[in-house]
């Protein structure tokens, strides 16, 4: 749902900068500063998340780890929110486990969305991409 309008005047510099990275993303520059305005006040909100990826796929990750916010949430959920052996298992600190939990509280959708594409089988990911060979390990 969006809000009324708002009026924004930015310095020339700003508009420059902004106006290239609407040619080399496509994206209008309304929306460009809409986007740019949201990372920002999410990370101001949860300072150690930030954002990294192209421009179709931003995600959220945790500062001083190699993990997004998803792939945290998901060793968390994996061992049962055991807190302890999630920091053990990826060498987080409680800071960066809680700072991903909090992040997810707030936006779950987000995250779920990043959650349900890792979580594909394989049989859907064999329909997706046929061209793939997929490497399967012995039964068990």
């Amino acid at each position: 749902m969006k809000t009324r309008p708002i009026s924004f005047r930015p310095s020339a510099g700003l508009d420059a900068r902004l106006d290239s990275m609407r040619r080399r993303t496509g994206i209008p520059k309304s929306r460009l500063v809409e986007l740019l305005a949201d990372e920002a006040e999410r990370t101001r909100r949860y300072p150690g998340i930030g954002f990294r990826g192209s421009e179709h796929r931003r995600r959220a990750w945790v500062f001083g780890s190699p993990f997004d916010v998803w792939e945290v949430i998901q060793a968390w959920q994996d061992m049962q929110q055991d807190a302890g052996r999630v920091q053990d298992q990826l060498d987080l600190t409680a800071r960066q486990l809680n700072l991903s939990v909090a992040y997810y509280a707030e936006f779950p959708d987000e995250i779920d969305d990043a959650l349900a594409l890792a979580r594909r089988s394989t049989a859907e990911l064999e329909s997706a991409y046929p061209f793939i060979d997929v490497l399967r390990g012995p039964e068990q």
